[in-house]
Protein backbone atom coordinates (compact mmCIF):
# COMPACT_ATOMS: atom_id res chain seq x y z
CA UNK A 1 0.00 0.00 0.00
CA UNK A 2 1.48 3.34 -1.05
CA UNK A 3 2.36 5.36 2.01
CA UNK A 4 3.96 8.72 1.18
CA UNK A 5 6.65 10.36 3.22
CA UNK A 6 5.41 13.61 4.66
CA UNK A 7 6.47 16.66 2.70
CA UNK A 8 9.62 18.44 3.77
CA UNK A 9 7.69 21.24 5.38
CA UNK A 10 5.36 18.88 7.21
CA UNK A 11 8.06 16.81 8.83
CA UNK A 12 7.77 17.57 12.50
CA UNK A 13 10.70 19.64 13.62
CA UNK A 14 11.65 20.40 10.04
CA UNK A 15 11.64 24.12 10.64
CA UNK A 16 13.43 24.03 13.95
CA UNK A 17 16.25 26.49 13.85
CA UNK A 18 19.28 27.57 15.81
CA UNK A 19 22.02 30.15 15.61
CA UNK A 20 25.72 29.32 15.53
CA UNK A 21 27.56 31.99 17.50
CA UNK A 22 30.30 33.29 15.24
CA UNK A 23 31.91 36.54 14.22
CA UNK A 24 30.19 39.32 12.27
CA UNK A 25 32.91 39.74 9.66
CA UNK A 26 32.41 40.42 5.95
CA UNK A 27 33.88 38.15 3.31
CA UNK A 28 36.42 40.75 2.38
CA UNK A 29 37.73 40.63 5.93
CA UNK A 30 36.50 44.10 6.82
CA UNK A 31 34.78 44.08 10.20
CA UNK A 32 31.04 44.51 10.06
CA UNK A 33 29.27 46.83 12.47
CA UNK A 34 28.86 45.31 15.91
CA UNK A 35 25.25 45.64 17.08
CA UNK A 36 23.88 43.91 20.18
CA UNK A 37 23.50 40.62 18.30
CA UNK A 38 27.18 40.56 17.42
CA UNK A 39 28.66 41.36 20.84
CA UNK A 40 28.69 37.75 21.97
CA UNK A 41 29.96 36.36 18.69
CA UNK A 42 33.09 34.27 18.46
CA UNK A 43 35.87 36.28 16.82
CA UNK A 44 37.95 33.31 15.72
CA UNK A 45 36.89 33.26 12.06
CA UNK A 46 39.87 34.46 10.01
CA UNK A 47 39.90 36.85 7.07
CA UNK A 48 38.70 35.14 3.91
CA UNK A 49 41.45 34.87 1.26
CA UNK A 50 41.04 37.07 -1.81
CA UNK A 51 40.81 34.10 -4.17
CA UNK A 52 37.28 33.55 -2.82
CA UNK A 53 36.09 37.15 -2.88
CA UNK A 54 37.69 38.04 -6.22
CA UNK A 55 36.72 34.95 -8.22
CA UNK A 56 34.78 35.38 -11.45
CA UNK A 57 31.78 33.26 -12.37
CA UNK A 58 32.12 31.63 -15.78
CA UNK A 59 28.51 31.85 -16.94
CA UNK A 60 27.38 29.31 -19.54
CA UNK A 61 24.08 27.89 -20.74
CA UNK A 62 22.42 25.72 -18.08
CA UNK A 63 22.73 22.00 -18.75
CA UNK A 64 20.30 19.16 -18.18
CA UNK A 65 21.99 18.47 -14.82
CA UNK A 66 20.39 21.73 -13.61
CA UNK A 67 17.12 21.59 -15.53
CA UNK A 68 15.97 19.96 -18.77
CA UNK A 69 13.96 23.08 -19.65
CA UNK A 70 15.81 26.32 -18.96
CA UNK A 71 14.06 29.61 -19.63
CA UNK A 72 15.40 31.99 -22.26
CA UNK A 73 18.58 33.69 -21.13
CA UNK A 74 19.23 31.41 -18.17
CA UNK A 75 22.90 30.97 -17.29
CA UNK A 76 24.70 28.70 -14.85
CA UNK A 77 28.09 28.63 -13.18
CA UNK A 78 30.05 27.85 -10.03
CA UNK A 79 31.28 29.77 -6.99
CA UNK A 80 33.88 28.23 -4.70
CA UNK A 81 33.65 28.61 -0.91
CA UNK A 82 35.59 27.08 2.01
CA UNK A 83 34.06 24.06 3.67
CA UNK A 84 35.09 25.44 7.06
CA UNK A 85 35.22 29.23 7.43
CA UNK A 86 37.43 28.80 10.49
CA UNK A 87 40.01 27.12 8.20
CA UNK A 88 39.57 28.82 4.80
CA UNK A 89 42.82 27.38 3.42
CA UNK A 90 41.44 23.85 3.80
CA UNK A 91 38.90 21.97 1.68
CA UNK A 92 36.48 23.83 -0.58
CA UNK A 93 33.04 23.17 -2.05
CA UNK A 94 31.66 24.51 -5.33
CA UNK A 95 28.23 26.10 -5.18
CA UNK A 96 26.00 25.66 -8.22
CA UNK A 97 24.47 29.03 -9.16
CA UNK A 98 22.03 30.11 -11.87
CA UNK A 99 21.07 33.51 -13.21
CA UNK A 100 18.31 35.00 -15.34
CA UNK A 101 19.32 38.56 -16.34
CA UNK A 102 17.04 41.50 -15.64
CA UNK A 103 14.54 42.14 -18.41
CA UNK A 104 15.02 45.91 -18.19
CA UNK A 105 18.80 45.86 -18.19
CA UNK A 106 19.15 49.63 -18.58
CA UNK A 107 17.47 50.09 -15.19
CA UNK A 108 18.94 47.03 -13.49
CA UNK A 109 19.12 47.30 -9.69
CA UNK A 110 21.50 44.40 -9.09
CA UNK A 111 21.06 40.75 -8.13
CA UNK A 112 18.11 39.25 -6.24
CA UNK A 113 19.18 35.97 -4.64
CA UNK A 114 16.58 33.29 -3.94
CA UNK A 115 16.31 30.30 -1.61
CA UNK A 116 13.20 28.07 -1.78
CA UNK A 117 13.44 26.55 1.69
CA UNK A 118 13.79 23.01 2.93
CA UNK A 119 16.36 22.68 4.24
CA UNK A 120 17.51 20.43 1.48
CA UNK A 121 16.01 22.16 -1.55
CA UNK A 122 18.23 23.61 -4.24
CA UNK A 123 17.41 26.97 -5.80
CA UNK A 124 19.50 26.87 -8.96
CA UNK A 125 16.95 24.87 -10.93
CA UNK A 126 13.99 26.94 -9.68
CA UNK A 127 15.47 30.10 -11.16
CA UNK A 128 16.87 28.46 -14.30
CA UNK A 129 13.59 26.79 -15.27
CA UNK A 130 11.35 29.69 -14.25
CA UNK A 131 9.67 27.82 -11.41
CA UNK A 132 10.36 30.96 -9.38
CA UNK A 133 10.34 34.27 -11.22
CA UNK A 134 9.65 36.92 -8.53
CA UNK A 135 6.96 39.51 -9.21
CA UNK A 136 6.79 41.25 -12.58
CA UNK A 137 8.39 44.53 -11.45
CA UNK A 138 11.21 42.82 -9.58
CA UNK A 139 11.84 40.44 -12.47
CA UNK A 140 12.31 43.41 -14.78
CA UNK A 141 14.81 45.21 -12.57
CA UNK A 142 16.90 42.44 -10.99
CA UNK A 143 19.06 39.59 -12.16
CA UNK A 144 17.37 36.62 -10.49
CA UNK A 145 19.99 34.34 -8.93
CA UNK A 146 19.41 30.86 -7.55
CA UNK A 147 21.92 28.68 -5.73
CA UNK A 148 22.14 25.18 -4.31
CA UNK A 149 23.31 25.43 -0.69
CA UNK A 150 26.44 23.56 0.35
CA UNK A 151 26.07 19.79 0.41
CA UNK A 152 22.77 19.97 -1.48
CA UNK A 153 21.84 19.11 -5.08
CA UNK A 154 24.51 20.45 -7.46
CA UNK A 155 26.68 21.81 -4.64
CA UNK A 156 28.32 18.54 -3.59
CA UNK A 157 25.21 16.59 -2.59
CA UNK A 158 25.91 14.55 0.53
CA UNK A 159 25.58 10.79 0.34
CA UNK A 160 23.76 8.44 2.68
CA UNK A 161 24.05 4.87 1.35
CA UNK A 162 21.32 3.55 3.65
CA UNK A 163 19.17 6.67 3.68
CA UNK A 164 18.37 8.55 6.89
CA UNK A 165 15.96 7.85 9.71
CA UNK A 166 12.59 9.40 8.92
CA UNK A 167 10.61 8.33 11.94
CA UNK A 168 9.30 4.78 12.38
CA UNK A 169 6.15 4.00 10.42
CA UNK A 170 4.72 2.67 13.69
CA UNK A 171 6.22 4.69 16.56
CA UNK A 172 7.66 2.50 19.33
CA UNK A 173 5.72 2.06 22.55
CA UNK A 174 8.34 0.12 24.57
CA UNK A 175 11.99 0.72 25.43
CA UNK A 176 12.98 -2.38 23.49
CA UNK A 177 11.24 -1.09 20.36
CA UNK A 178 12.71 2.37 20.89
CA UNK A 179 16.20 0.94 21.35
CA UNK A 180 15.90 -0.95 18.08
CA UNK A 181 14.75 2.21 16.27
CA UNK A 182 17.67 4.19 17.74
CA UNK A 183 20.17 1.54 16.68
CA UNK A 184 18.87 1.57 13.10
CA UNK A 185 18.89 5.38 12.94
CA UNK A 186 22.42 5.53 14.37
CA UNK A 187 23.69 3.04 11.78
CA UNK A 188 22.18 5.08 8.95
CA UNK A 189 23.58 8.37 10.26
CA UNK A 190 27.08 6.96 10.67
CA UNK A 191 26.98 5.71 7.08
CA UNK A 192 26.12 9.26 5.99
CA UNK A 193 29.08 10.63 7.91
CA UNK A 194 31.46 8.10 6.36
CA UNK A 195 30.25 8.65 2.79
CA UNK A 196 29.79 12.43 2.74
CA UNK A 197 33.15 13.73 3.84
CA UNK A 198 34.03 16.98 5.59
CA UNK A 199 31.10 19.05 4.33
CA UNK A 200 28.61 17.11 6.48
CA UNK A 201 29.96 18.79 9.61
CA UNK A 202 29.63 22.24 8.02
CA UNK A 203 26.10 22.29 6.62
CA UNK A 204 24.89 24.54 9.43
CA UNK A 205 22.86 27.58 8.51
CA UNK A 206 25.48 30.09 9.58
CA UNK A 207 27.91 28.64 7.04
CA UNK A 208 25.19 28.99 4.39
CA UNK A 209 24.71 32.62 5.40
CA UNK A 210 28.45 33.17 5.00
CA UNK A 211 28.22 31.58 1.56
CA UNK A 212 25.56 34.16 0.72
CA UNK A 213 28.02 36.92 1.45
CA UNK A 214 30.61 35.36 -0.82
CA UNK A 215 27.95 35.19 -3.55
CA UNK A 216 27.02 38.83 -2.95
CA UNK A 217 30.64 39.91 -3.30
CA UNK A 218 31.36 37.77 -6.37
CA UNK A 219 28.21 39.06 -8.09
CA UNK A 220 29.39 42.63 -7.53
CA UNK A 221 26.59 43.80 -5.23
CA UNK A 222 27.31 46.25 -2.41
CA UNK A 223 24.29 44.95 -0.49
CA UNK A 224 22.49 41.59 -0.40
CA UNK A 225 19.04 41.67 -1.99
CA UNK A 226 17.35 38.41 -1.12
CA UNK A 227 14.07 36.51 -1.10
CA UNK A 228 13.81 33.42 1.08
CA UNK A 229 10.85 31.12 1.60
CA UNK A 230 10.32 28.99 4.73
CA UNK A 231 13.77 27.75 5.85
CA UNK A 232 15.16 30.37 3.49
CA UNK A 233 13.86 33.00 5.92
CA UNK A 234 16.08 31.56 8.61
CA UNK A 235 19.12 31.85 6.35
CA UNK A 236 18.14 35.48 5.77
CA UNK A 237 17.90 36.19 9.49
CA UNK A 238 21.29 34.61 10.07
CA UNK A 239 22.72 36.85 7.37
CA UNK A 240 21.16 39.88 9.04
CA UNK A 241 22.83 38.95 12.29
CA UNK A 242 26.26 38.32 10.77
CA UNK A 243 26.33 41.15 8.23
CA UNK A 244 23.81 43.84 9.25
CA UNK A 245 25.59 46.55 7.28
CA UNK A 246 25.36 44.47 4.09
CA UNK A 247 21.58 43.95 4.19
CA UNK A 248 19.80 45.43 1.18
CA UNK A 249 16.18 44.63 0.38
CA UNK A 250 15.22 41.36 1.98
CA UNK A 251 11.89 39.49 1.76
CA UNK A 252 11.29 36.70 4.28
CA UNK A 253 8.20 34.77 3.20
CA UNK A 254 6.73 31.99 5.40
CA UNK A 255 8.80 32.89 8.44
CA UNK A 256 10.82 30.60 10.71
CA UNK A 257 11.26 31.75 14.31
CA UNK A 258 14.93 31.41 15.40
CA UNK A 259 13.93 31.64 19.07
CA UNK A 260 12.07 28.29 18.95
CA UNK A 261 13.99 25.05 19.48
CA UNK A 262 13.25 21.73 17.80
CA UNK A 263 10.85 20.51 20.47
CA UNK A 264 8.99 23.81 20.52
CA UNK A 265 8.69 23.78 16.74
CA UNK A 266 7.47 20.18 16.79
CA UNK A 267 4.82 21.12 19.32
CA UNK A 268 3.81 24.01 17.09
CA UNK A 269 3.65 21.59 14.12
CA UNK A 270 1.29 19.44 16.18
CA UNK A 271 -0.88 22.42 17.12
CA UNK A 272 -0.96 23.59 13.51
CA UNK A 273 -2.13 20.14 12.38
CA UNK A 274 -4.77 20.06 15.11
CA UNK A 275 -5.98 23.53 14.13
CA UNK A 276 -6.20 22.49 10.47
CA UNK A 277 -8.08 19.35 11.53
CA UNK A 278 -10.62 21.49 13.37
CA UNK A 279 -11.06 23.79 10.35
CA UNK A 280 -11.68 20.72 8.19
CA UNK A 281 -14.32 19.43 10.59
CA UNK A 282 -15.93 22.86 10.81
CA UNK A 283 -16.11 23.00 7.02
CA UNK A 284 -17.90 19.64 6.91
CA UNK A 285 -20.49 20.83 9.39
CA UNK A 286 -20.94 24.17 7.62
CA UNK A 287 -21.62 22.36 4.33
CA UNK A 288 -24.12 20.05 5.96
CA UNK A 289 -21.97 16.95 5.40
CA UNK A 290 -22.68 14.80 8.47
CA UNK A 291 -21.08 11.55 7.28
CA UNK A 292 -18.36 11.83 9.94
CA UNK A 293 -20.50 13.49 12.59
CA UNK A 294 -23.09 16.19 13.17
CA UNK A 295 -20.82 18.64 15.02
CA UNK A 296 -17.15 19.62 14.91
CA UNK A 297 -16.42 18.04 18.29
CA UNK A 298 -18.28 14.87 17.34
CA UNK A 299 -16.14 14.49 14.21
CA UNK A 300 -12.91 15.01 16.14
CA UNK A 301 -13.94 12.55 18.87
CA UNK A 302 -14.87 9.94 16.30
CA UNK A 303 -11.56 10.20 14.47
CA UNK A 304 -9.61 10.14 17.73
CA UNK A 305 -11.45 6.97 18.76
CA UNK A 306 -10.75 5.49 15.31
CA UNK A 307 -7.02 6.19 15.72
CA UNK A 308 -7.00 4.45 19.11
CA UNK A 309 -8.76 1.46 17.57
CA UNK A 310 -6.24 1.29 14.71
CA UNK A 311 -3.40 1.19 17.23
CA UNK A 312 -4.84 -2.09 18.52
CA UNK A 313 -6.51 -3.45 15.37
CA UNK A 314 -4.91 -2.17 12.15
CA UNK A 315 -6.71 -2.45 8.84
CA UNK A 316 -5.07 -4.15 5.85
CA UNK A 317 -4.32 -2.51 2.53
CA UNK A 318 -4.57 -4.14 -0.89
CA UNK A 319 -0.96 -5.31 -0.67
CA UNK A 320 -1.34 -6.57 2.87
CA UNK A 321 0.39 -3.62 4.57
CA UNK A 322 -1.05 -2.53 7.87
CA UNK A 323 -3.01 0.69 8.10
CA UNK A 324 -2.31 1.85 11.67
CA UNK A 325 -2.92 4.93 13.78
CA UNK A 326 0.44 6.25 12.51
CA UNK A 327 -0.69 5.73 8.92
CA UNK A 328 -3.84 7.71 9.65
CA UNK A 329 -1.77 10.47 11.29
CA UNK A 330 0.42 10.72 8.20
CA UNK A 331 -2.48 11.10 5.80
CA UNK A 332 -4.45 13.45 8.00
CA UNK A 333 -1.41 15.68 8.52
CA UNK A 334 -0.91 15.96 4.78
CA UNK A 335 -4.53 16.28 3.68
CA UNK A 336 -6.02 18.67 6.22
CA UNK A 337 -3.38 21.27 5.40
CA UNK A 338 -4.43 21.26 1.73
CA UNK A 339 -8.03 22.39 1.33
CA UNK A 340 -8.17 21.07 -2.22
CA UNK A 341 -7.83 17.54 -0.77
CA UNK A 342 -10.66 17.80 1.75
CA UNK A 343 -13.36 16.17 -0.39
CA UNK A 344 -11.08 13.25 -1.22
CA UNK A 345 -10.07 12.99 2.43
CA UNK A 346 -13.71 12.72 3.49
CA UNK A 347 -14.38 9.92 1.00
CA UNK A 348 -11.32 8.05 2.25
CA UNK A 349 -12.26 8.49 5.92
CA UNK A 350 -15.83 7.31 5.38
CA UNK A 351 -14.55 4.18 3.63
CA UNK A 352 -11.85 3.52 6.23
CA UNK A 353 -14.32 3.88 9.08
CA UNK A 354 -16.36 1.23 7.27
CA UNK A 355 -13.34 -1.11 7.35
CA UNK A 356 -11.79 -0.45 3.92
CA UNK A 357 -8.02 -0.56 4.41
CA UNK A 358 -7.40 0.53 0.82
CA UNK A 359 -9.40 3.72 1.17
CA UNK A 360 -6.43 6.06 1.30
CA UNK A 361 -4.55 4.71 -1.71
CA UNK A 362 -6.30 7.00 -4.18
CA UNK A 363 -5.80 9.95 -1.83
CA UNK A 364 -2.09 9.13 -1.64
CA UNK A 365 -1.81 9.12 -5.44
CA UNK A 366 -3.65 12.43 -5.62
CA UNK A 367 -1.46 14.11 -3.01
CA UNK A 368 1.79 12.87 -4.55
CA UNK A 369 0.71 13.88 -8.06
CA UNK A 370 0.61 10.29 -9.34
CA UNK A 371 -3.12 10.06 -10.02
CA UNK A 372 -4.15 9.55 -13.63
CA UNK A 373 -0.90 7.72 -14.38
CA UNK A 374 1.27 10.79 -13.87
CA UNK A 375 4.70 9.85 -12.56
CA UNK A 376 7.34 12.14 -11.11
CA UNK A 377 10.24 12.95 -13.43
CA UNK A 378 13.71 11.63 -12.61
CA UNK A 379 14.67 15.19 -11.64
CA UNK A 380 11.72 15.42 -9.25
CA UNK A 381 12.54 12.07 -7.70
CA UNK A 382 16.17 13.08 -7.25
CA UNK A 383 15.16 16.41 -5.72
CA UNK A 384 12.92 14.65 -3.21
CA UNK A 385 15.72 12.26 -2.28
CA UNK A 386 18.13 15.18 -1.90
CA UNK A 387 15.73 16.88 0.52
CA UNK A 388 15.26 13.76 2.64
CA UNK A 389 19.04 13.28 2.96
CA UNK A 390 20.01 16.92 3.45
CA UNK A 391 17.34 18.01 5.90
CA UNK A 392 18.78 16.34 9.02
CA UNK A 393 22.29 17.34 8.02
CA UNK A 394 21.25 20.98 8.46
CA UNK A 395 18.66 20.78 11.23
CA UNK A 396 20.70 18.52 13.49
CA UNK A 397 23.57 21.03 13.48
CA UNK A 398 21.28 24.00 14.03
CA UNK A 399 19.19 22.83 16.97
CA UNK A 400 20.52 21.10 20.11
CA UNK A 401 17.19 20.10 21.63
CA UNK A 402 16.29 16.67 20.20
CA UNK A 403 15.74 13.82 22.70
CA UNK A 404 18.99 11.91 23.17
CA UNK A 405 17.98 8.47 24.38
CA UNK A 406 15.27 5.89 23.67
CA UNK A 407 13.72 6.55 27.11
CA UNK A 408 13.70 10.31 26.59
CA UNK A 409 12.16 9.89 23.14
CA UNK A 410 9.43 7.62 24.53
CA UNK A 411 8.64 10.12 27.28
CA UNK A 412 8.59 13.00 24.79
CA UNK A 413 6.31 11.11 22.42
CA UNK A 414 3.95 10.24 25.27
CA UNK A 415 3.73 13.89 26.31
CA UNK A 416 3.07 14.93 22.73
CA UNK A 417 0.39 12.25 22.38
CA UNK A 418 -1.42 13.68 25.40
CA UNK A 419 -1.40 17.08 23.69
CA UNK A 420 -2.67 15.58 20.43
CA UNK A 421 -3.92 11.98 20.21
CA UNK A 422 -4.11 12.27 16.41
CA UNK A 423 -0.67 13.72 15.67
CA UNK A 424 1.53 13.99 18.76
CA UNK A 425 3.28 10.61 18.94
CA UNK A 426 3.98 10.34 15.22
CA UNK A 427 5.31 13.89 14.97
CA UNK A 428 7.54 13.47 18.03
CA UNK A 429 9.28 10.46 16.50
CA UNK A 430 10.23 12.54 13.47
CA UNK A 431 13.01 13.92 15.68
CA UNK A 432 14.83 10.57 15.76
CA UNK A 433 17.23 11.61 13.00
CA UNK A 434 18.65 14.41 15.15
CA UNK A 435 18.44 12.26 18.29
CA UNK A 436 20.99 9.92 16.70
CA UNK A 437 23.02 12.26 14.47
CA UNK A 438 26.77 11.60 14.85
CA UNK A 439 27.88 15.26 14.68
CA UNK A 440 27.26 17.49 17.68
CA UNK A 441 24.98 20.49 17.11
CA UNK A 442 26.65 23.88 16.87
CA UNK A 443 23.56 26.09 17.08
CA UNK A 444 21.95 28.02 19.87
CA UNK A 445 18.30 29.04 19.96
CA UNK A 446 17.74 32.76 20.42
CA UNK A 447 15.89 35.74 18.96
CA UNK A 448 17.63 37.94 16.38
CA UNK A 449 17.49 41.73 16.59
CA UNK A 450 19.74 42.60 13.64
CA UNK A 451 20.45 46.05 15.05
CA UNK A 452 21.74 48.37 12.36
CA UNK A 453 20.34 46.35 9.46
CA UNK A 454 18.15 47.96 6.80
CA UNK A 455 14.40 47.33 7.21
CA UNK A 456 13.18 43.99 5.88
CA UNK A 457 9.76 42.75 4.80
CA UNK A 458 8.13 39.72 6.43
CA UNK A 459 5.30 37.97 4.55
CA UNK A 460 2.87 35.32 5.77
CA UNK A 461 -0.49 33.72 5.03
CA UNK A 462 -3.04 33.85 7.83
CA UNK A 463 -3.27 30.05 7.65
CA UNK A 464 0.18 28.76 6.79
CA UNK A 465 0.24 25.02 7.56
CA UNK A 466 4.04 24.86 7.77
CA UNK A 467 5.25 28.19 9.19
CA UNK A 468 2.31 29.63 11.11
CA UNK A 469 1.53 33.35 11.19
CA UNK A 470 2.57 33.31 14.85
CA UNK A 471 6.17 32.81 13.65
CA UNK A 472 6.10 35.96 11.52
CA UNK A 473 4.50 37.94 14.33
CA UNK A 474 7.18 36.78 16.77
CA UNK A 475 10.03 37.64 14.38
CA UNK A 476 8.38 41.00 13.65
CA UNK A 477 8.62 41.76 17.39
CA UNK A 478 12.19 40.47 17.64
CA UNK A 479 13.75 42.34 14.71
CA UNK A 480 14.66 45.98 15.22
CA UNK A 481 13.37 47.07 11.82
CA UNK A 482 10.75 45.15 9.85
CA UNK A 483 7.27 45.33 8.35
CA UNK A 484 4.77 42.46 8.22
CA UNK A 485 2.53 41.84 5.21
CA UNK A 486 -0.25 39.29 5.83
CA UNK A 487 -2.12 37.58 3.02
CA UNK A 488 -5.46 36.12 4.04
CA UNK A 489 -6.02 32.47 3.20
CA UNK A 490 -4.20 29.15 3.35
CA UNK A 491 -0.83 28.59 1.73
CA UNK A 492 2.93 28.61 2.15
CA UNK A 493 4.95 31.25 0.34
CA UNK A 494 2.60 34.14 -0.42
CA UNK A 495 4.74 36.19 -2.82
CA UNK A 496 5.04 35.26 -6.51
CA UNK A 497 3.20 32.05 -5.74
CA UNK A 498 1.38 29.51 -7.92
CA UNK A 499 -1.83 31.19 -6.75
CA UNK A 500 -0.85 34.82 -7.32
CA UNK A 501 -2.17 37.72 -5.29
CA UNK A 502 -2.02 41.07 -7.06
CA UNK A 503 -2.10 42.87 -3.72
CA UNK A 504 0.76 40.80 -2.26
CA UNK A 505 2.94 40.92 -5.37
CA UNK A 506 2.41 44.65 -5.81
CA UNK A 507 3.35 45.37 -2.19
CA UNK A 508 6.47 43.18 -2.24
CA UNK A 509 7.59 44.49 -5.64
CA UNK A 510 7.08 48.03 -4.37
CA UNK A 511 9.57 47.28 -1.61
CA UNK A 512 12.09 45.40 -3.75
CA UNK A 513 12.07 47.94 -6.56
CA UNK A 514 11.21 51.22 -4.87
CA UNK A 515 12.26 50.57 -1.29
CA UNK A 516 8.73 51.34 -0.06
CA UNK A 517 7.68 49.18 2.85
CA UNK A 518 4.01 48.48 3.52
CA UNK A 519 2.55 49.71 6.79
CA UNK A 520 3.96 48.00 9.86
CA UNK A 521 1.18 45.40 9.71
CA UNK A 522 -0.52 45.43 6.29
CA UNK A 523 -3.07 42.94 4.98
CA UNK A 524 -4.02 41.56 1.58
CA UNK A 525 -7.46 40.01 1.03
CA UNK A 526 -8.13 36.35 0.36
Amino acid sequence: MSKPRKSMALTAGALAAGMLVVTGCGVSGAAATQPDDAKAMNTSVPVLPAHFTQQKVQWTACGADVTPEAVSGAQCGWVKVPVDYAAPDGETVKLRVSRVPAKDHSRRLGSLLFNPGGPGAGGASDVANGNWQAGGQARARYDLVGFDPRGIAGSGQIKCPDGVAQGPENPPRTEAEAGKAFADATRRAQACQKASGAVLAHMDSVSVARDLDVLRTVLGDAKLNYTGISYGTFIGQQYMKLFPDKVGRMVLDGVVNPAADMRQVTRLDVKTADDAMRRYAQDLVARGDHRLGATTDQILRRLTAFAKKLAQQPLRGADGEEFTDATLSTYLGMAVTAEESWKSLTRALVAALDGDGTAFEHLAAEMTGESGGKKPTPQEEQAEENVSLSMPAVLCLDSPSAPKSPKEMLDTAEAFAKQSPLFGRYYAWQMIDCATWPIAPTGAVEPIKASGAAPVLLVSYTDDPYTPLANAQAVHRQLDNSSLLVRKGQGHGAYASENPSTCTDRAVDGYLVGGKLPDKAANCPR
